[in-house]
């Protein structure tokens, strides 16, 4: 795969993003059923994972803090530290 020449890159759409009307944040077990019950039906999902920042070299962080799964126009993101083991998604 190549990368995309300044001429490709300039003829794509430009991103608009998200509103905040579009981000759930799931901290609960019923608000991980619903954003469950969402996903499981879509054909193409994306997601990534976010941590603590890290400042100081040598300083590590604990674990992903947030984990995101984006099916368009929503993103759920599962606050890791309010979910217990049992309420994490594990189904994708």
């Amino acid at each position: 795969m190549e990368r995309p020449s300044k001429e490709q890159i300039s003829e794509l759409p430009l991103y608009i993003g998200l509103g905040l009307s579009d981000i759930y944040i799931v901290e609960n077990e019923l608000d991980a059923a619903q954003a469950i019950e969402v996903l499981k039906n879509e054909t193409s999902l994306g997601f990534d994972t976010e941590s603590k920042p890290i400042f100081q070299k040598g300083e590590v962080s604990p674990a992903h803090r947030l984990f995101n799964w984006r099916q368009s126009p929503r993103r759920f993101s599962f606050r890791f530290d309010l979910l217990s083991p049992l309420q994490r998604p594990r189904k994708f």
